[in-house]
This record gives C-alpha cells, sequence and structure tokens, in this order.
C-alpha cells in the first residue's frame, strides 16, 4: 500500500486566456515517454479525485506553482525557488479531472506565459504500485513535459516536504492495514481497490441494517459503532420488561374473555326479564308475536329493548284472564250493576239483600 513519487509526464499545456488549470487528467494515461515504468498506467478516479480536491482545500494554505520544481530541488541544493503562481482551491470535473479555476499567476509569471516563454504545467503526484493516483504534491511552470524521475535525492525531498510523519510510515502502517485488511476479510497483498470495495461494502450493510447510523453521509465509524450500541441496549430492555409493570398478554386476553362472557350473561338475562314481561303486560300479544320478540330479543337486544320501552301496555291483559275467581267475581260485579241505585238504597234501608237480576 505504500506510494511512489514520480514526476508526470502528462503536463498540460497552457492557454493564455484559461480560466481553469487541468492538474491531473481524469481515468487512466500514461507518459509521452511511456512512463510508469512500475505500473501499468497512470489512473484517477472520480471518487479518488474527490477525496483529493477535499484535502487540498482543507489545507490552511496556498498551494504554490513554481518553476522547474524548483520547490523540490531547493531542498538538495539550496537554491532559491520563487512562485509563479498560488492555487487558492480546487474542484474535480467529470470527464476532466483535479482541476482549479481559483488561482493567480505572478506579474513575471504572467508575462513568461503571455510571451510563450512557459508554456506547460507539471504536476507531483503520488500513487501505488497499481497506478492509482492518491494525492497531488506540487506543481509547477516547465518547458520539459517528459521529464525524467525525480532522483533519489529529490525524492526524498519531496517526502519531507509533503508527507506527515514519514519516519513512523514504516513502523506503524503496515501493522495498521495487516489489521484492517484481517478486519476485512481480505489478504495482505490485496489492492487498494479491493480495500475501498470492502471498506464501502461493510459501510453499506452498517447503513442498511437501521441502527440510526449514516456512514454514507459523512459519519464516522466510532460514532456509527456507538449508535448501533444504543439501539441494541434499547431492544434487549423492550424484550425484557419488568414484571413488576407488566401484565402478561395471555393473562390479559384471559381476563377479557371472562369479562365478554359475564357481560353477555347480564344482557341475557335482562333481555329474559323484558321479554317475559313484556308477554304478561300486553306488549306482546298472541304466539307469532311473541315469537318474533323472542328472536329479536336473542338476535339484536338492544333493538328489543328500544322496541319495549316504547310499546303501549295493555292494562285489561295485566292479569290471567282464564282464573275462575276472577271471571265469577266480575259477573257478580256486572249483575249487581244492573240495580237501580234507588233499589238498592231502598233495599238498604230495610235490611233486604237484593239479588241478581234476570
Amino acid at each position: 500500500m505504500k506510494t511512489k513519487l514520480l514526476v508526470a509526464a502528462c503536463a498540460s499545456a497552457l492557454s493564455q486566456s484559461s480560466n481553469r488549470l487541468v492538474l491531473i487528467p481524469e481515468g487512466q494515461f500514461s507518459g509521452l515517454d511511456g512512463r510508469p515504468h512500475d505500473a501499468p498506467y497512470w489512473n484517477l478516479t472520480a471518487e479518488r479525485g474527490r477525496q483529493i480536491a477535499l484535502a487540498l482545500n482543507n489545507r490552511a494554505i496556498d498551494l504554490v506553482i513554481d518553476y522547474e520544481h524548483g520547490t523540490l530541488k531547493s531542498q538538495t541544493d539550496g537554491k532559491p525557488a520563487p512562485a509563479s503562481g498560488w492555487i487558492k482551491s480546487f474542484e474535480y470535473v467529470e470527464g476532466v479531472g483535479l482541476c482549479s479555476s481559483d488561482f493567480n499567476w505572478t506579474a513575471q509569471a504572467q508575462g513568461f506565459i503571455d510571451a510563450e516563454e512557459y508554456k506547460y504545467l507539471s504536476p507531483v503526484f503520488s500513487y501505488t504500485p497499481q497506478g492509482d493516483i492518491t494525492g497531488l504534491l506540487c506543481v509547477a511552470l516547465t518547458n520539459t513535459p517528459n521529464l525524467d524521475e525525480l532522483p533519489a535525492l529529490l525524492a526524498a525531498a519531496a517526502q519531507d516536504l509533503f508527507i506527515q510523519n514519514s519516519n513512523n510510515e514504516d513502523d506503524l502502517m503496515p501493522e495498521f492495514l495487516k489489521l484492517m485488511l484481517k478486519k476485512l476479510g481480505l489478504a495482505e497483498n490485496a489492492t487498494e481497490q479491493e480495500v475501498l470495495t470492502a471498506a464501502n461494502s461493510f459501510f453499506a450493510k452498517v447503513d442498511a441494517a437501521g441502527f440510526g447510523t449514516e456512514l454514507a453521509k459523512e459519519q464516522t465509524l466510532n460514532a456509527a459503532v456507538d449508535a448501533v450500541i444504543v439501539s441494541k441496549t434499547a431492544a434487549n430492555h423492550q424484550q425484557q420488561p419488568d414484571p413488576s409493570k407488566f401484565v402478561p398478554i395471555a393473562v390479559v386476553s384471559g381476563l377479557q374473555a371472562q369479562i365478554a362472557t359475564l357481560t353477555a350473561n347480564s344482557n341475557k338475562t335482562e333481555v329474559d326479564t323484558l321479554y317475559t314481561a313484556a308477554c304478561s303486560n300486553g306488549q306482546l300479544l298472541g304466539d307469532d308475536m311473541q315469537a318474533w320478540g323472542r328472536k329479536l330479543a336473542d338476535e339484536q337486544p338492544e333493538e328489543f329493548k328500544k322496541f319495549v320501552a316504547s310499546a303501549p301496555k295493555i292494562a285489561a291483559l295485566n292479569g290471567k284472564q282464564t282464573d275462575g275467581a276472577n271471571v265469577a267475581a266480575n259477573n257478580q260485579q256486572q249483575q249487581e250493576n244492573k240495580h237501580t241505585p234507588e233499589a238498592l238504597h231502598v233495599a238498604n234501608l230495610m235490611g233486604v239483600e237484593l239479588g241478581a237480576t234476570a
């Protein structure tokens, strides 16, 4: 996973009126002299291009454009390395590559460019043994786009200038990478693309698990793990409720069934009582009407209650009309009622009981 530093021979021609610098082109490319010799080609993907632009834009200082890579050479020869311009911000343009539209030239450099005394822009970038470009180190005005590889001393100077903690990289990074490769289920000789694919697959699984993580939205892995722990803890608490606060569903269902049965029995008793009363007080006359009332009471008890509440009662039918004693008493009363009041008064004065009239 280490990178090698070379001076790219893919320098782009400068236009006198150009308002965009193309620093590294998109896709696979090689130098005019056939380089790279230690990789099949150089390759800048859109994903890596955006990452490089973001990293450069996070720098606190502008990136210098020098003459003929003077900044690197000055690390060994001590000579001044004047700037020809400065790049203030970077962008990745789809279909084009790593670019900048926010830059300025010094007055002297602008004069050189206008006079075509300098015609090419040459970037120094790092790349893997597979040819994948990993970073932009510096940029220079040059007239020799087919530059050779940096001599060993200049490569070392580039390391000192642009790669932080280089003294610890050989000791720490291999062990860290071995651990990450192992956790991702990859071999130690896995390519960078294989590592990126495995990592993105892992992140996608975590995002899709529904734990409230958002790795796809730049959430850190540590924050995502914390979200998973919180979600898992909450789920465990839900699975093991406090028995002092919750009643088992089976108990609740049993009580509901008992209540329903008692309610139904109570309603049936009430309706039966109303039906018997309705038959006795003349609200349900005859067999047909009583059969109808029984069916309504059984099937629609609430409607039967409404009927009983509104149906008139027949007072003359409140008692049993087949009772013999009542019939005789009624007949006697009717017979007595046939005497005139005057006759009854005279008989009473004389102490005589009048009999029934024929």
